[in-house]
């Protein structure tokens, strides 16, 4: 079962993927904008958490780029988003 506080610092990760439809966000970005999401910020192992959870559910996708991991939405995190705003 997740805390509370894991359970806002999932809603910011997904509502941040959600606005970007199909695009991907690469993963330094991504943990930029949860941090401005959330307060007080999560530390680096909540967002690893949340991270490793909603891909653990299949609620993300991951592309290694040439430049780094990148994330997108996948239709299980569409779903879990539309079901917590």
């Amino acid at each position: 079962m997740r805390t509370q506080r894991q359970h806002r610092i999932d809603r910011a990760l997904v509502r941040i993927l959600a606005a970007l439809g199909d695009l991907l966000m690469p993963e330094d970005i991504l943990r930029a904008e949860i941090g401005l999401h959330v307060v007080p910020a999560p530390t680096k192992t909540e967002i690893d958490e949340a991270l490793r959870q909603a891909d653990l559910q299949n609620r993300l996708v991951s592309i290694q780029g040439e430049t780094g991991l990148k994330w997108k939405l996948s239709e299980n995190g569409r779903a879990w988003h539309a079901e917590n705003p």
